[in-house]
């Protein structure tokens, strides 16, 4: 039997422990900005919150795809928040670096098509283009499997990052069997534009989403050294146990 108003009570609770978090925050901007780790972690935050908040929408109204789809992005937002506690400003500085690098991908993707830009357009992305270059000799993109790497005891969670990869986010041959029809002795099969959508899916996603924003909000808790609002993720983490306990005995 699942229990799908547990998991959204819970995702609610923590969702709001996640805004008081935010709101009992104490963060000065120093000099590096907005690549000051704490600075950062609290943007994940914020992201995750949001995330948090489209993803329930959509469960309540069934897009399960959808639903799965931003519960991957929160998984991405755990990964970067505990890169964040383990390596501080070192994973800080990959981030901005990262954001270079895709930047300059892009710049050289539109250089090599057939765009056609305006000349003070492309003199002022070729200029940008010669000073990352410059600043930035090596920018790397990073990619969920390598930030995940940081903890070995992520492995388990980035199965769940992959598996919503590929029946939620990618339209792969897993994710388009969800609408197939298949051929019956009595009846031709084809495609359904709305299959069913089980509870139990329902229940796993909810799941996967109180999991990953509950890292999210420990782990921003913890860079800022304990908020008022961060009190209660001791008791949020036990009610994930009993939900997860009662889910496996069912």
């Amino acid at each position: 039997m699942t229990d799908i108003a547990g998991w959204t009570g819970l995702a609610e609770k923590i969702g709001a422990a996640g805004h008081e978090i935010f709101r009992t925050a104490e963060v000065q901007i120093t000099e590096k900005g907005y690549a000051d780790e704490k600075f950062l972690a609290l943007t994940l935050l914020g992201r995750t919150m949001s995330n948090l908040k489209g993803a329930l929408l959509l469960l309540r109204a069934k897009r399960i795809v959808e639903a799965r789809t931003i519960t991957r992005c929160c998984f991405e937002n755990q990964y970067w928040v505990v890169a964040l506690v383990e390596q501080g400003g070192a994973f800080a500085r990959k981030m901005v670096h990262d954001g270079v690098g895709h930047r300059k991908a892009r710049g050289q993707f539109i250089f090599q098509s057939a765009v056609q830009l305006e000349a003070s357009v492309k003199g002022r992305l070729r200029g940008w283009m010669k000073q990352a270059k410059q600043q930035f000799t090596d920018a790397k993109t990073l990619s969920p499997k390598e930030v995940a790497s940081v903890r070995p005891d992520f492995e388990k969670t980035y199965i769940f990052y992959a598996q919503l990869s590929s029946d939620a986010a990618h339209p792969s041959i897993d994710a388009l069997h969800r609408y197939l029809v298949p051929h019956k002795d009595d009846d031709i099969g084809g495609v359904d534009v709305e299959p069913v959508v089980k509870d139990t899916e329902i229940e796993l996603t909810l799941y996967y989403l109180c999991s990953a924003v509950m890292a999210v909000c420990v782990g921003v808790n913890q860079m800022l050294g304990g908020t008022p609002g961060g009190m209660v993720l001791n008791q949020l983490a036990d009610e994930f146990s009993s939900l997860s306990a009662d889910a496996n005995g069912s």
